[in-house]
């Protein structure tokens, strides 16, 4: 449990800017790097409005250069920076309450980011509207469901062969 020592410097007075400052360097530092895209080449989730303005190429090639290290890279919330996160970013597979939103809804999540007091620390998922163009948004939510649906077919079928 060596290991876990250094995590305090994360939960602890600098450590958070730091945090924040690693975070921010990988947001803003590629962004101009990924490219708009208006169409629709991958093959799309069932249902909602995600189904019709996402690309789920498009959104998975964004979720893995800006939301793994959060959520992780099957959208479980346990991405490498989600250890010095509390509360956890958000599991889309477990939360089956938080994917039963709309796509409206969580697209506005999305866009206008996380922003709530919990304990006296602010918790924050960056406002992504500032870094993502809408249609690249739509991509990454058509991702986030494409992950959600996979995982929990994953589960039971784990579950089923157990």
């Amino acid at each position: 449990m060596n290991g876990f020592r250094y995590l305090s410097i994360f939960i602890k007075g600098r450590g958070k800017s730091i945090l924040w400052g690693v975070i921010i360097g990988l947001v803003l530092g590629p962004a101009s790097a990924i490219a708009s895209s208006t169409g629709q080449s991958g093959k799309p989730i069932e249902g909602g409005i995600a189904k019709k303005k996402g690309d789920i190429s498009v959104g998975k090639r964004v979720y893995n250069k800006y939301c793994h290290y959060c959520h992780g890279m099957e959208g479980r919330g346990d991405g490498a920076i989600a250890i010095g996160l509390t509360p956890h970013p958000a599991n889309f597979v477990a939360d089956v309450d938080r994917m039963k939103k709309g796509d409206q809804e969580l697209f506005e999540s999305i866009s206008k980011g996380i922003h709530r007091e919990i304990g006296g620390d602010e918790l924050a998922m960056p406002q992504w509207n500032l870094i993502l163009t809408e249609d690249e948004i739509w991509s990454v939510l058509a991702y986030v469901r494409y992950l959600s649906e996979k995982g929990r077919t994953e589960d039971a079928k784990d579950r089923k062969n157990r």
